[in-house]
């Protein structure tokens, strides 16, 4: 079966970006992942094993205990959407092409380099994108409940 080099976003890192988004909204505060989980309608287990690659990334930071939870580790401005979405799926590149089977070939393409350069501006987006841009657009919007009684 041919393989489809096509830039694939998982689950885990549409999950990742959301969970940023949370925690941006947050400022200042640990949120406790049931919490997150709830707000992002995602599985607790999955948002878990996500927030502890985004931890590792040294994009959140982790606090356990009963008044522990997560917040970002840096400024929302200073993570891009590529940093968080290569936290969890590996890194991403602009050479991908939606149409690449085994008898392909980049020289003789029909499309000519027009898959590619969008490949590329998409995660140059992606790379100038950042968590802070998500919290602006969010502001004027409906703030998500964090309170939890303790």
């Amino acid at each position: 079966m041919p393989v489809n080099g096509i830039v694939h976003l998982s689950d885990a890192s549409l999950i990742a970006i959301h969970a940023l988004a949370g925690l941006a909204a947050a400022p200042g505060r640990l949120v406790q992942s049931k919490e997150l989980a709830a707000i992002i309608d995602a599985s607790e287990n999955h948002l878990a094993k996500v927030m502890q690659r985004l931890v590792r990334a040294g994009i959140v930071r982790s606090v356990k205990g009963p008044n522990g939870g997560f917040q970002l580790d840096r400024p929302a401005g200073d993570i891009s959407f590529r940093e968080a979405i290569e936290a969890v799926d590996g890194p991403l590149t602009g050479d991908f092409c939606p149409f690449r089977t085994d008898r392909c070939h980049p020289d003789n393409c029909i499309f000519g380099h027009e898959i590619s350069r969008h490949a590329a501006e998409l995660v140059a987006y992606l790379g100038d994108r950042t968590i802070a841009d998500i919290a602006a657009e969010q502001a004027g919007k409906i703030a998500p409940d964090y309170t939890v009684s303790r």
